[in-house]
């Protein structure tokens, strides 16, 4: 089947995009039709002669392995994980009743034309529209860290591709994105030797706290060639479009200023996906697809849907799509906004206080960023632990084992905090209780003039690092980070009798010069 032989179901979508006259349950904005459906349907007593043996928890009754499964899923999700289609609920890629509701009101919050719902992931979302937007022989111009969903999919289009490259933010902030001021030189270049690009493709919020600014990006393609396809993977910014202060850079609120300015029109066409559940209150793999763009973008989008997500999709998923959006529209700016506050409060935290002090706030360099056409996202904090005597990678290992903490990238020898809006007050209270007490275990504390008052021992080999009296400083702490992520551990153990003076110690070891 090609991408313009699609069945008649395919098309479908397109009959949700908005034309209609909403129902009743549409007129709130906050409504949520397709979980309200879907919740209806778990109330039911029905027994299915279908598939889904665990639904209602019918296979469980007399199992012994309901406890296990209740413990696991709660009683309520079995009911809610249905295989229905069509007019028991609603038909996947030919909606007609609340999933097409939900996905009209996903787009109206959007400020799209139309949104798909997916439940298999943004990785298929990258998939699915790059196959609707890049035809064979097109030259694409794309962003080299894009997520690799993108890089895989690209050569199998028959597409020619070119990479923009990747520089890094600035020296001490260890972040890196694509270099956009190239990549416009690039554009441009190709416009002036008649071998334009048909589509463009951005990461435009990125793991690493990256955010493009897209009202400059999109303007300048606008006023160089606006007859362009462009695709922004916004995976981790689906919530900043709920904020009055995030919205701005956001790739839907940048069309929207842009189409009212007079840079962009017709000519430009859009799609931004979105992995909903990095920011907003979605189950894991749900994804929003929106489209700004003509009815024939819509069809061919409608096509590849058909042709790659699963013809069981999970009914869960979607409507955790749909309440996900209407908790974004009636609490998002709240919610947002306190994220905002505790990330602050986080800087201020480790800026302020003694018990913090040998972490480090590792912002960009934000006047140099902003010349490169990109700005920091406020919710990400990057915490330096090179003066903390522990590698990130146990730095993480220690929060998760001994306090319940998840963090998850580590970036030189810094983490990345995402202060998103699961992340309240008392959590972020856990966290810096948590890092004072790391930095109680595993800093050497310092003497008078910065002289260790222990011996800094790491096992294996069991040879000291440092021993009282000794002078210590950055080199020092780059070992003890070293030895810890090639797997020993380090001991700080106070010596016996008054530190010996500088220049003294036990074997010479006093000036520094102590064996590895």
């Amino acid at each position: 089947m090609t991408a313009t032989q699609a069945p008649a179901t395919a098309t479908a979508p397109e009959d949700g995009a908005g034309g209609a006259e909403p129902s009743p349950v549409q007129s709130s904005r906050s409504a949520a039709p397709l979980a309200d459906a879907l919740q209806a349907l778990a109330d039911r007593d029905l027994t299915s002669f279908h598939a889904l043996p665990g639904s209602h928890g019918d296979s469980l009754r007399d199992s012994a392995f309901r406890e296990r499964y209740t413990a696991l899923f709660g009683s309520r999700m079995p009911a809610a994980d249905v295989s229905y289609s069509g007019a028991m609920l609603d038909s996947y890629f030919s909606p007609r009743g609340p999933l097409r509701e939900a996905q009209r009101l996903a787009a109206d919050a959007f400020g799209a034309d139309h949104t798909f719902f997916l439940s298999t992931g943004t990785s298929t979302t990258n998939r699915v529209v790059l196959g609707a937007f890049a035809r064979a022989g097109d030259r694409v111009l794309a962003d080299r860290t894009c997520h690799q969903s993108v890089h895989f999919t690209l050569p199998g289009l028959g597409a020619a591709v070119d990479y923009a490259p990747v520089r890094s933010c600035c020296d001490r902030c260890p972040r890196e994105f694509a270099d956009l001021p190239r990549l416009l030189e690039m554009y441009g270049d190709a416009v002036r030797e008649g071998r334009p690009y048909d589509v463009v493709v951005l990461s435009a919020a990125s793991y690493d706290g990256i955010r493009y600014h897209l009202p400059a990006v999109l303007g300048a393609l606008a006023e160089i060639r606006p007859d362009v396809r462009v695709v922004v993977d916004e995976a981790w910014g689906a919530a900043h479009h709920f904020h009055p202060a995030l919205r701005p850079l956001t790739a839907l609120g940048s069309w929207g200023a842009l189409s009212r300015s007079g840079p962009v029109d017709g000519r430009m066409e859009l799609a931004v996906t979105h992995s909903a559940h990095k920011s907003l209150s979605a189950l894991r793999q749900g994804s929003y697809l929106h489209l700004v763009g003509s009815g024939e973008l819509r069809r061919h989008t409608a096509q590849e849907l058909f042709q790659q997500h699963t013809t069981s999709p999970s009914w869960p998923v979607l409507a955790s799509l749909d309440l996900a959006r209407a908790q974004a529209v009636a609490e998002g700016e709240r919610h947002l906004g306190r994220s905002m506050d505790l990330a602050r409060a986080v800087r201020e935290a480790i800026a302020t206080d003694p018990g913090l002090s040998a972490y480090e706030i590792l912002d960009p360099d934000r006047p140099a960023l902003r010349g490169l056409l990109a700005e920091d996202d406020p919710l990400r904090v990057m915490v330096g632990l090179r003066n903390v005597g522990v590698s990130p990678a146990e730095f993480r290992r220690t929060l998760f084992e001994e306090h319940g903490l998840y963090i998850s990238r580590e970036c030189g020898e810094a983490v990345l905090l995402h202060l998103h809006i699961g992340v309240d007050e008392r959590a972020v209270g856990r966290l810096l209780d948590a890092m004072r007490a790391v930095q109680r275990a595993h800093r050497t504390p310092p003497a008078a003039e910065g002289r260790s008052e222990h011996f800094v021992i790491a096992y294996p080999p069991g040879i000291p690092i440092a021993v009282p009296g000794e002078q210590m400083d950055a080199g020092h702490h780059r070992r003890i980070a070293a030895l810890r992520a090639k797997g020993s551990e380090i001991y700080t153990v106070r010596g016996r009798g008054p530190a010996p003076a500088a220049g003294g110690g036990t074997g010479g070891a006093g000036n520094g010069s102590a064996r590895p």
